[in-house]
């Protein structure tokens, strides 16, 4: 990784960064030379030897083939044994066919059209295939013959004899879907597009500044934002951390209530009360005996909602919003909100009562609203398909229409402000595929938001607890063992 890898651009956005770059004084050629240096850099850390190994570099007929070239000429010089393939028309233009001119006499190459079978066994005795065929700027449909060649790879290139192969492709996967590799080597920044895909990926340095970045989507978190953190005073007693009100639990859904409530207290939250039934009361309270209870009626949460320094809301509440009368949860979350003017953190029952009714959201402007992809679709009409292919701009449009900070659930977890201002974050793995670990969440974030810290930054800070307590587990246990509980135990210790 890199200084630059917490910026998300679009193609245009990136060609501006590499255009302000050119303004300072760097060419692209050196541009492309340092992405080249850093990916066989990069690539020789993970396959070691770089003699003991054969590579196949597919090239396009655009600047990604001009990166595959250089590429391979770093190659040759280590004394590796490097094919360049050229599945469509060589690099003639621009920056690409320069290279071109220069490099591939010195080099081996050959040609996929006309060659069909050949390249296909040559592919199948190689160790490592690296795809520069289609980069940023490509857009349309593959055409049929390389389409049929990145088929013929996922499918027929998995393993060589005592080795797996091991496939690249250098900034994005040729065709997006098309060629599936095991790491992308991301080109300065993440683009934009990669989101709604899962690929693992690593995000090189190309010689780019973050000033260079005049534009951009949206930002990765960075550990940078453990200083928000309050820090515990020495004179400092419990009332100093905040006095936290989590309206959670029902009696099909008592974990729900336990699990946000015993999350908010491991993340320093100095007081917390839970409102709930009796029935949950007496299932939770010799569990979290930190906890103070009460019952969820309109008089107790009048006058808890004016001592607590933040409110969380929904986690496990239940809901009956198809039926045609108003709903008790959706009378709760109505009152809260209409009522309290500390931050409120809205979830799972919680924002599914109010859906039918989202202007309700505009009257507290500190409201965080955590959806998961389903959940966003029944407030916005929209369908998970459609938020899924821009998780980044729907967020960003309903957190300004709504005047809520929108964290919406997932990998790659968006949070969007209603000033504009949009963080992604990186941390987080499948263990986190877990019923609980969304209750847990609001416990975090809650607890951060009651400690004092701006709802924004409380957001973006717990979702990125959240996600490291989950790696840090994952370094001990297997994805499948990781439990909701193990989360708020471990926020406890980052």
């Amino acid at each position: 990784m890199n200084k630059n890898t917490n910026f998300i651009v679009t193609t245009e956005q990136m060609r501006i960064a590499e255009n302000n770059a050119v303004q300072r004084g760097v060419s692209l050629r050196t541009l492309a030379e340092n992405a080249a240096l850093s990916c066989y850099n990069y690539i020789s850390e993970i396959v070691g030897d770089v003699e003991t190994h054969t590579f196949t570099i597919l090239c396009g007929k655009g600047m990604n083939g001009g990166d595959g070239i250089l590429i391979a000429s770093l190659l040759k010089q280590a004394r590796a044994e490097v094919l360049c393939i050229f599945v469509d028309d060589v690099p003639n233009t621009g920056l690409a066919g320069e290279i071109y001119s220069l490099l591939a006499p010195t080099l081996i190459t050959s040609s996929y059209k006309g060659n069909e079978d050949a390249v296909k066994y040559t592919l199948q005795n190689t160790h490592v295939i690296i795809d520069c065929v289609l980069g940023f700027g490509f857009s349309g449909t593959l055409e049929a013959h390389i389409a049929d060649l990145f088929d013929f790879i996922n499918t027929s290139c998995k393993n060589f004899g005592e080795h797996n192969y091991i496939k690249f492709s250098v900034d994005l996967p040729s065709g997006v879907d098309a060629f599936v590799p095991d790491t992308i080597l991301v080109l300065g920044a993440y683009k934009k597009v990669l989101l709604s895909r899962n690929f693992p990926y690593v995000i090189l340095d190309i010689g780019l500044i973050p000033e260079d970045y005049t534009q951009y989507e949206a930002k990765f978190t960075e550990p940078s934002i453990h200083t928000f953190r309050p820090k515990r005073s020495v004179n400092s007693h419990k009332g100093s951390y905040g006095k936290l009100l989590n309206i959670a639990g029902s009696e099909r859904y008592i974990g729900a209530a336990f699990l946000s409530t015993k999350a908010a207290i491991k993340t320093g939250a100095g007081l917390v009360t839970l409102s709930t039934s009796q029935r949950v009361i007496q299932a939770v309270a010799s569990a979290i005996p930190e906890a103070i209870f009460t019952h969820t009626d309109t008089k107790s949460l009048a006058q808890e909602i004016e001592i607590a320094t933040a409110i969380s809301i929904g986690c496990g509440l239940g809901n009956n919003s198809g039926q045609s009368e108003v709903t008790e949860t959706r009378k709760i979350v109505e009152f809260v909100i209409c009522n309290a003017t500390c931050p409120i953190i809205l979830d799972a029952d919680g924002i599914n009562s109010i859906c039918d009714n989202i202007n309700v959201l505009k009257d507290n402007d500190k409201l965080i609203i955590t959806p998961h992809p389903a959940e966003f679709a029944r407030l916005t009409g929209l369908t998970v398909t459609e938020i899924q292919s821009d998780r980044i701009d729907y967020a960003k449009i309903f957190a300004k229409e709504s005047n809520a900070i929108i964290v919406l659930k997932g990998v790659n977890t968006v949070i969007a402000s209603p000033n504009g201002a949009v963080t992604v974050n990186p941390t987080g793995n499948a263990g986190l595929a877990k019923a609980g670990t969304g209750d847990v969440l609001t416990g975090i974030i809650a607890s951060l938001a009651t400690q004092g810290i701006e709802p924004y930054e409380a957001a973006v800070l717990g979702v990125y607890l959240h996600g490291l307590a989950a790696d840090e587990l994952a370094k001990t246990k297997p994805l499948h063992g990781i439990t909701a509980s193990e989360i708020a135990d471990m926020v406890g210790n980052l």
